[in-house]
């Protein structure tokens, strides 16, 4: 970035709570003074105003000593502002910044307030007169300076105030905007799994009709199942791993014993709240690219975990490779991974990412997000009924 573009990020910025801050601190540092010095400098106007005709003379005696005391305000209430963020468990900063309510401008104005009164007191020690320490005797001998105090007090909370009501309204102009392009993101991987599931259907029909007609009757239980959750806005890690577990088990059908599969997945890491439709295209990336070409088939692994606030989920196939003179390039088959990349782009930025590595013998697929759990997650009730009778349909079929 510009210096210009820097500080407008500064600035913009100045009042928001945060454990790590990309901002260089000489930024901060010129917003804060700046700021500083503009109250300074509006406080000081406030008392030609109330004073009248003796204001001239005040002004230019006390010019420097009300400047040095803007900065030594601003300096201190950064200090505040930056202790109390380091001091703070990230978490809890975190939510605090993220709450819809009056709370993070609250803790900010108090901040703000105090760093204000500490400030001026350290300025007047600077210009020797330590006995300024002793702020409550300063406010409750000098009438003028009580008014001065209270007006930056009430400055500072009304200025923060509407400052968070315009954040919040950004926030949530925002929010609105990521959400309409996860849902046109989302459009997008809907056809392309669909088409591939029915091209495999076709295929099958000219050499196996009787596995044909059974693959397309559980391909029709399984977009029973499922089409509420390509439709949601989230979904769980379970849920989505039920997907992928019936959409092998379909695919099983096709490939026979040539494709294998094992889910090893923590109980926290299954609670994950989680954009829906993230591992179906990699499952079927595994065996389409990876499992399908080779003669022998093979097996597909899905790992899941938790570990320092992050969901990592990995997705092994022992099929061809990344770069093997056999592996299929098919027309559109970088469609899904591009979606997915753009879709975690959109949701959580540069915390989250989509990887793919060459093993030894196969391919890995990692993906790493932000880890949400599933408490205030709400399935629809409908949704859950249709898959509970999946469910039920199935253990007929075993039975």
């Amino acid at each position: 970035m510009t210096i210009i573009q820097t500080l407008k990020y500064t600035l913009r910025t100045f009042l928001v709570l945060k454990k790590e801050r990309v901002d260089p601190w000489w930024a901060r540092l010129l917003v804060g003074s700046v700021l500083g010095l503009s109250v300074a400098m509006a406080l000081m106007g406030l008392s030609v105003f109330l004073m009248g005709s003796d204001a001239q003379g005040w002004m230019a005696s006390s010019l420097r000593t009300n400047l040095l005391l803007g900065l030594c305000a601003a300096c201190t209430m950064m200090f505040m502002l930056r202790g109390f963020e380091l001091l703070l468990p990230g978490a809890k900063l975190d939510a605090l910044s993220a709450r819809p309510d009056w709370r993070a401008a609250a803790v900010v104005s108090v901040l703000l307030i105090a760093g204000m009164a500490v400030g001026v007191r350290l300025g007047y020690v600077l210009l020797g007169y330590p006995y300024s320490l002793n702020l409550w005797n300063k406010l409750s001998g000098v009438p003028l300076v009580q008014l001065k105090f209270l007006i930056f007090a009430l400055f500072i909370v009304a200025a923060n105030w509407i400052w968070w009501l315009l954040r919040a309204k950004e926030n949530a102009l925002a929010q609105q905007a990521a959400e309409s392009q996860l849902r046109m993101l989302q459009a997008q991987i809907e056809p392309h799994f669909l088409f591939n599931t029915l091209a495999n259907v076709q295929s099958l029909i000219a050499i196996d009709a009787p596995r044909a007609q059974l693959m397309l009757e559980s391909f029709t239980d399984y977009l029973r199942a499922s089409l509420g959750q390509m439709r949601a806005s989230d979904s769980t890690l379970d849920v989505e791993l039920e997907t992928a577990h019936n959409y092998l088990q379909l695919m099983q059908i096709r490939m026979g014993d040539r494709l294998r599969f094992s889910i090893d997945v923590s109980e926290q890491a299954r609670k994950a709240v989680l954009p829906p439709l993230l591992l179906q295209p990699l499952v079927e990336n595994a065996v389409h690219h990876g499992l399908e070409p080779k003669l022998e088939g093979g097996t597909v692994r899905l790992f899941a975990d938790v570990k320092d606030g992050q969901l990592n989920i990995r997705i092994d196939d022992d099929g061809l490779g990344l770069h093997h003179s056999r592996r299929p390039a098919r027309l559109g088959s970088g469609v899904a991974l591009a979606n997915i990349r753009a879709r975690l782009h959109t949701r959580y930025g540069a915390q989250a990412s989509l990887e793919l590595a060459a093993l030894e013998e196969g391919t890995r697929s990692s993906l790493t997000l932000p880890y949400s759990g599933s408490q205030a997650f709400k399935q629809d009730s409908a949704e859950t009924a249709v898959k509970a009778g999946y469910r039920q349909a199935l253990i007929g079929k075993s039975r």
